[in-house]
């Protein structure tokens, strides 16, 4: 079944027509196509995610392993699954693309995301709403102060609807057990190249202080400002490429944005500012959607992890790409902040 053919299945419309690739998607694992459709009762422009895995993977950074090909094929699915079983649970203001339909034999039947990766079969279809005809427009690549925190209030909400205190193994199904993509037991390739220091020493210890936290979310996974979707006027914005979607601690999210969209100099002014927005917003959002988890507990859990799960992103970078920009004096000095905390634990034991 072509595209074309999916689309007219799913959606109630009378033609369908290609418009324009939106983008390719990384490493060349496919495309983002918008259609235009024609008919009363369906919306006339929708985007369609198409997965068909290359023959051969080329990685703009060289990280072209068995490791990262098996990452990829996990994360569409588990894409797929976050679309079909969790997207429609989100209310605003975290907002999200509604799902039309989900093509793929194995996206369709996948319930747990482990390690073993099967295949994708020839082609994998995502049908979504098109987020310009929703109102969500304007893309940006860096923000002020006050621009970001409409993207952190989403942060905010998006945590606190998915929210769990102690949440068995099993939680949350079809997704990733740990969230992010950047993280220890998903990146052993570039773990490998680190050359020693105090932080890859830590690395162990601060993967496993952010994952054992009592209080876990849906974490993104991957919320840079270039997924995040504006509105004219800049007071709404929706969310989207959740590859990375699974548990974690909220500040995993938090950082990443952060140092996605904000210079080091701004993040050395600002940085407090907007961790005191996210938990203010947090809080709000918390007595909205599950008033019997204490937020106190949350906030004394959560807050000092800001740091720790900063060194975990700045372990990733000096593996990953040493020479990136985001490898600066800010990164450097948050996980200085974090492997002192560390040690001042041990001590205290």
């Amino acid at each position: 079944m072509n595209t074309e053919e999916y689309i007219g299945e799913r959606i109630d419309c009378n033609a369908v027509q290609r418009v324009e690739l939106v983008q390719s998607l990384w490493s060349g694992y496919g495309e983002i196509v918008r259609y235009k459709l024609d008919g009363e009762k369906c919306p006339s422009t929708i985007i369609v995610k198409s997965v068909s895995p290359p023959t051969e993977s080329s990685h703009p950074k060289g990280w072209d392993t068995q490791h990262s090909h098996n990452r990829k094929l996990l994360s569409y699915r588990v894409e797929a699954n976050w679309y079909r079983d969790w997207a429609f649970q989100c209310n605003a203001p975290a907002f999200v693309p509604e799902c039309f339909g989900i093509l793929d034999e194995n996206c369709h039947h996948t319930s747990k995301a482990d390690t073993k990766t099967e295949q994708l079969s020839e082609q994998c279809l995502i049908l979504l709403s098109d987020l310009d005809e929703s109102g969500f427009m304007v893309r940006k690549q860096s923000l002020t102060t006050e621009q970001s925190k409409v993207c952190i209030t989403w942060l905010a909400y998006f945590h606190a609807q998915f929210l769990q205190d102690s949440p068995d193994k099993s939680w949350p199904s079809g997704l990733w057990p740990i969230g992010s993509y950047w993280h220890l037991g998903t990146r052993a390739d570039e773990y490998e190249v680190m050359p020693d220091s105090p932080l890859k020493r830590a690395a162990i210890e601060i993967d496993q202080k952010l994952n054992s936290c009592r209080f876990k979310t849906l974490v993104h996974g991957d919320a840079k400002v270039a997924n995040f979707c504006f509105s004219q006027n800049g007071d709404r914005v929706a969310a989207v490429d959740f590859q990375y979607v699974g548990a974690g601690c909220g500040m995993k999210d938090l950082i990443y944005f952060i140092g996605s969209c904000l210079t080091q100099e701004q993040c050395h002014q600002e940085f407090e500012e907007l961790i005191e927005h996210y938990f203010s917003e947090l809080s709000v959002a918390l007595k909205l959607n599950h008033s019997s988890i204490d937020y106190d507990m949350v906030e004394r859990e959560w807050r000092p992890l800001f740091f720790v799960a900063w060194a975990d992103f700045q372990r990733f970078i000096l593996g990953w790409s040493p020479g990136h920009a985001k490898n600066n004096s800010f990164s450097q000095e948050m996980t200085k902040i974090a492997l002192e905390s560390l040690v001042s634990s041990a001590v205290k034991k």
